[in-house]
């Protein structure tokens, strides 16, 4: 992802041409309409590893004066599971973040949490050593790749790069969970962090799978994914992971951060339903498990975004089966980001209460399971604990009339003991995570268009 808001072009494999879905919300008449989610609890799918964000900038705004309370609203009252950090190590300039910084952070978050986050560390770019124009910071110039040693890519000196990295992080605290070596390894930056790599070695830069094989050699135990490329649209992923050897990652990840028809971002248009094609391609291309590490609403005018993000959460959950699901940024200064900091002192975006629906009453180890609607555009997803005393089930209206929602539990033998709804309604005004409280067994609820509602089933304990 960029560090700020994308105003030009992306290259070329992240411009696709598709047409929109057919069918869907605008396909409905805007009456209202009844619709049943019932639940199959032996169904089983993906485990969850869980629900984060990225803090890669701005990292000032979680260390510097917080204000009162914003370690427990970015992370227990999200319930936070990732927090992906930018590899900082060996930075030339650490204006933008230090290691000081990031091992503050995740000390905020296990003290608000009451346990340590899993952390996915990213690199955007190797120290400026490393790279052939030295200097870790892309302007569109077509060296900001890995640096020649003797006439070849120095993949051993990358690998050396990352064993070193995860040796200072260990030093002081942090050993990741998961590690990528490159992101977005497609794409040069007009204006930040980044470093090139193909599929495959070129004539003018190195293959992201000799690089992948370096740092395996050199990293031990530690688990990697990649190759964290921008997004799934024109077999971008496909080139990358078909290239690499797969049993050298723990996961594949790929970001969704990509436009389409007329430079508009697909979340917007074609919008969430455009993914589906691509994203159960995605599942069908490997059996490793798959993590979506980047989204984010980009040119959202900071005031919409926040139900296509519950969709698109919805969608990689449930036509690819991703185990994990990373917003961009938890923290921003202008724009975007889950909480923002244009307004002092903080602005919660809708995009937070959007991950919240399904971050909050789920943790690592929930396990996806059937959950089917009779109506198209009500949209429903549900997870078991690993003790079996929980579920936790998301619903969503995409269509243009209100549904009226009776859930069955399959079987399950528990009450509803919670129910919190959000209602994106005008943009950027959210009747926000609302506490509807117990739900009677068999009792409906009313979801307005545009709406996610979470339903917790729990047996006494």
């Amino acid at each position: 992802m960029r560090p700020f808001p994308l105003l030009v072009a992306l290259a070329a494999t992240a411009c696709i041409q598709r047409k929109a879905p057919t069918g869907g919300a605008a396909a409905l008449a805007a009456a209202p309409v009844a619709a049943t989610v019932t639940l199959a609890p032996a169904e089983r799918h993906q485990r969850l590893e869980g629900f984060g964000a990225s803090v890669a900038w701005f990292m000032d705004k979680v260390t510097v004066n917080p204000p009162a309370g914003l370690d427990d609203i970015l992370f227990r009252d999200l319930g936070l599971d990732i927090l992906r950090l930018r590899n900082v190590y060996q930075r030339s300039d650490d204006s933008e973040g230090t290691l000081a910084q990031e091992v503050e952070i995740v000390q905020r978050a296990t003290r608000s949490l009451g346990h340590p986050p899993r952390i996915l560390i990213s690199s955007w770019a190797p120290p400026a050593a490393l790279k052939a124009d030295h200097r870790e910071k892309c302007h569109g110039n077509k060296d900001c790749t890995l640096v020649r040693e003797h006439g070849r890519f120095a993949y051993d000196s990358f690998g050396d790069y990352w064993r070193d990295s995860l040796a200072k992080y260990a030093a002081l605290g942090i050993v990741p969970d998961w590690v990528s070596i490159e992101n977005e390894p497609s794409f040069i930056p007009p204006s930040w962090e980044g470093c090139r790599f193909d599929p495959t070695e070129t004539a003018d830069y190195p293959g992201y799978d000799r690089a992948l094989a370096a740092v395996h050699a050199k990293v031990g135990n530690t688990k990697l994914l990649g190759p964290e490329v921008l997004g799934i649209h024109h077999g971008l992923l496909e080139r990358y992971v078909k290239a690499m050897d797969v049993s050298l990652v723990a996961g594949i990840a790929h970001h969704i951060s990509e436009k389409g028809d007329g430079r508009v971002w697909d979340w917007r248009k074609p919008g969430p339903d455009s993914f589906v094609d691509e994203m159960e391609a995605a599942a069908a291309l490997t059996d490793k498990p798959l993590y979506q590490t980047e989204f984010s609403t980009q040119e959202d005018h900071g005031v919409e975004g926040g139900f296509e993000t519950a969709w698109l959460i919805h969608h990689s959950l449930v036509a690819e089966g991703v185990v994990a699901f990373l917003y961009w940024d938890l923290v921003w200064n202008k724009g975007g980001g889950l909480v923002n900091f244009e307004h002092t002192p903080y602005f919660i975006r809708e995009q937070y209460h959007a991950m919240k629906h399904y971050a909050r009453f789920t943790d690592p180890g929930f396990v996806r399971i059937g959950a089917a609607s009779d109506v198209p555009t009500v949209l429903a997803s549900a997870f078991v604990s690993p003790a079996g005393d929980q579920i936790t089930v998301v619903v969503l209206n995409t269509g243009k009339g209100e549904a009226v929602v009776v859930l069955d539990p399959g079987g399950f033998a528990a009450p509803i003991t919670g129910v919190w709804r959000t209602r994106f309604r005008p943009p950027g005004t959210p009747d926000a995570f609302s506490s509807l409280g117990p739900l009677a067994a068999g009792a409906p609820f009313v979801m307005e268009p545009r709406s996610v509602a979470t339903l917790v089933l729990r047996k006494p304990r």
